[in-house]
Parts: structure tokens; C-alpha cells; sequence
């Protein structure tokens, strides 16, 4: 049956979105988010930039990602993405997961990974916010690693718990080192 179909005869969509609620309060946003995405299902979509070039976007939980990417033991696939345009041909791609273990074990399960697969890992804390900014937007850490002679680095954000049954996020973010924007127009 045709979403629209379901979403006017009878308020599926409230019963769903009481679903998301309960779901995000007892195990956290990235459970429920999940649920979401997955009832959503893959989709793509093409932006223009502003001179004429485009943009093309995947979202869905199954893209594929490389092996280096490692997926954290029993963690659920929220969502995935890649961007992929002129100036990043290679892509610019996200993972995002949700998990229960704990703060400690994801920052080791990532550095061991990403340093087995010859990356260069820093800790970089929850810099550069202050602690106090750190815990109002749920950061509990982030991780960054190159591997130059591949052109490869990826940014991991890990979350802080939320859920009556807590949970937290992993954010994944990986793209070609040579492909990464100047960060200021001034540094050109």
C-alpha cells in the first residue's frame, strides 16, 4: 500500500511517530532514528551548485562503505550518505550508528582498527569545544586518522549516552585527503 495511502486512512502516521517517541525516550534518538530511516528507505537526490556544477547525494543504510570503515560489534546502521561532486569526485561519505557500549571501548575499537589498517589516529578530545559546550551537545569524543599513502582520512564523533536504556551515536566521516576543501578562502 502507497504511503499515502496508509498515512490518510486511519493515522498510521501518528501511531508511527508515538512509535519513534517511546522508542527514542526508552533507547535513545539513534534507535528510533533508525526505525525511521529504514522505513524511509534508500533515496538520492542532485543539487546545483552555484556555478552550474552538480552535486549528487545517496542516502540509505546499506551504501557501501569501504573494508577500512569498520561498522563497531553488534552496533546498529542508522544511516549512511555520500556526496560525490566535480571537486570531490571520490565522495565525501557518513555512517552513522547507534550502539550501547561504552565511551572507552568505541575510542579503542577505532583506534586499533584504524591503526592496524596503517592510519595515523589522534585522540583530539572534545576539541575545540570547552567541556561545559561539549556535554550541552552530547560530544563525548572524537577520533581523526589519515593515511597518507592511500589519500585517505576519516573524522569519528562519538555521542553521549541518551535513553532510559542508554545508547549512544557514532558518527563516521570519511573522504580523500587531497579532496578536502581549502577551510578558509584566506588560505588559498
Amino acid at each position: 500500500m502507497p504511503w499515502s495511502s496508509c498515512a490518510s486512512s486511519g493515522g498510521f502516521v501518528h501511531r508511527f511517530f508515538a512509535i519513534l517517541v517511546i522508542l527514542a525516550f526508552v533507547f535513545g534518538a539513534s534507535y528510533a532514528s533508525a526505525l525511521l530511516f529504514r522505513a524511509m528507505g534508500p533515496w538520492t537526490a542532485v543539487g546545483v551548485e552555484s556555478d552550474g556544477n552538480t552535486i549528487h547525494m545517496a542516502f540509505g543504510p546499506d551504501l557501501p562503505r569501504p573494508d577500512w570503515v569498520p561498522i563497531y560489534p553488534g552496533a546498529v546502521v542508522v544511516q549512511s550518505s555520500r556526496l560525490t561532486s566535480g571537486k570531490m569526485p571520490s565522495g565525501f561519505h557518513s555512517l552513522d550508528l547507534a550502539t550501547r557500549a561504552s565511551f572507552e571501548d568505541v575510542k579503542r575499537f577505532y583506534t586499533d582498527r584504524l591503526t592496524a589498517s596503517g592510519f595515523t589516529v589522534v585522540d583530539n578530545g572534545v576539541a575545540p569545544l570547552n567541556p561545559l559546550t561539549a556535554a550541552y551537545l552530547g560530544i563525548a569524543g572524537s577520533l581523526s586518522g589519515r593515511r597518507v599513502a592511500t589519500d585517505d582520512q576519516i573524522e569519528i564523533m562519538i555521542r553521549t549516552p541518551d535513553g532510559l536504556i542508554p545508547s549512544r551515536a557514532i558518527e563516521l566521516r570519511w573522504r580523500k585527503i587531497s579532496e578536502t576543501p581549502i577551510a578558509a578562502a584566506g588560505q588559498q
